[in-house]
């Protein structure tokens, strides 16, 4: 295994000399759409900006985009203009137009079960498309962490994931901890954009594939400046802060029927002929001691 990841390594060293310096973005939708496209680095790198130049450029190819989002910052910047605040009642249905799921309201674990959710049924409706659906999830470690590909809990992912190229789907993954994703997403990138970091285990994550070498650079990249690997290449890019403004509409979603229907009554207990036969009893007595009475 060693010499695997020291082949792998040293491969990866011998693309990086290769590298150009380039200020053009860099994003191939062709293979967007049969493979992984993971986004890396630390706060504030620019992670987003590079996810939302991916999502307008799949947009102008006719490609429905669907954000998982809980930072509110796709609603302020991207160009997608439908939003749905996720509430954890909600059931969210495939949406046919490009749309950001706005989870900021749910706590993680609410969070990864709506997204579990929303890919089994997605699944489900892409076996009967042949439209091309491209999910970006923020945060992507919530719902493709380390050894999720066998958990059950996280099966619909996980299928996504590893054959839904097949049903036309595909998925941009952007987490600032490369170590806790499921080894299989990153494995399945043929395109990844990794930005500054120097945080040590994701330092030690990246120094397992790119070598020690090329590794130093993160450290010395600035904020929009990321390395671009595609097709066994590196380049290094430079982005801007990305603006856009695309007025935004929130989409509603109702209430379950159940959350507005009045709590049943309960039903009156019914009296028992036991009862009744001793109220009979008592009223028949205090009849007859009365009727002595008077006779007296």
């Amino acid at each position: 295994m060693r010499d695997h990841a020291r082949s792998e390594a040293e491969q990866w060293s011998a693309y990086t000399e290769q590298c150009e310096s380039s200020d053009r973005f860099r994003f191939d939708t062709a293979e967007a759409m049969q493979t992984t496209t993971f986004v890396s680095g630390s706060r504030g790198n620019g992670k987003s900006d590079v996810a939302m130049m991916i999502a307008k450029q799949l947009q102008s190819e006719s490609v429905t985009v669907a954000v998982f989002d809980s930072s509110l910052d796709w609603i302020r910047r991207s160009s997608i203009s439908r939003y749905i605040t996720v509430k954890p009642y909600s059931r969210l249905e495939v949406p046919t137009q490009s749309t950001i799921f706005d989870i900021s309201l749910l706590t993680p674990l609410e969070q990864q079960r709506t997204v579990e959710t929303f890919n089994k049924a997605l699944f489900e409706t892409q076996l009967h498309s042949e439209a091309h659906f491209y999910i970006i999830f923020e945060e992507a470690q919530l719902y493709f962490p380390l050894n999720s590909i066998r958990a059950k809990r996280f099966q619909n992912s996980a299928r996504v994931l590893t054959v839904g190229r097949n049903l036309n789907i595909s998925i941009c993954a952007i987490s600032q901890f490369p170590a806790l994703v499921d080894k299989e997403l990153v494995k399945n990138a043929q395109q990844i954009y990794i930005g500054c970091t120097a945080e040590p285990n994701t330092l030690a994550y990246w120094r397992g594939i790119l070598g020690k070498k090329q590794t130093k650079k993160l450290k010395a990249l600035q904020n929009g400046e990321f390395l671009y690997y595609h097709r066994n290449k590196i380049d290094k890019i430079e982005i801007q802060p990305y603006e856009n403004s695309t007025v935004k509409k929130q989409i509603i979603m109702e209430k379950p029927k159940t959350e507005n229907q009045p709590l049943p009554k309960t039903a009156t207990p019914q009296k028992t002929d036991s009862y009744a036969l001793a109220k009979f009893l008592v009223i028949g007595g205090i009849g007859l001691i009365i009727l002595l009475l008077g006779a007296i």
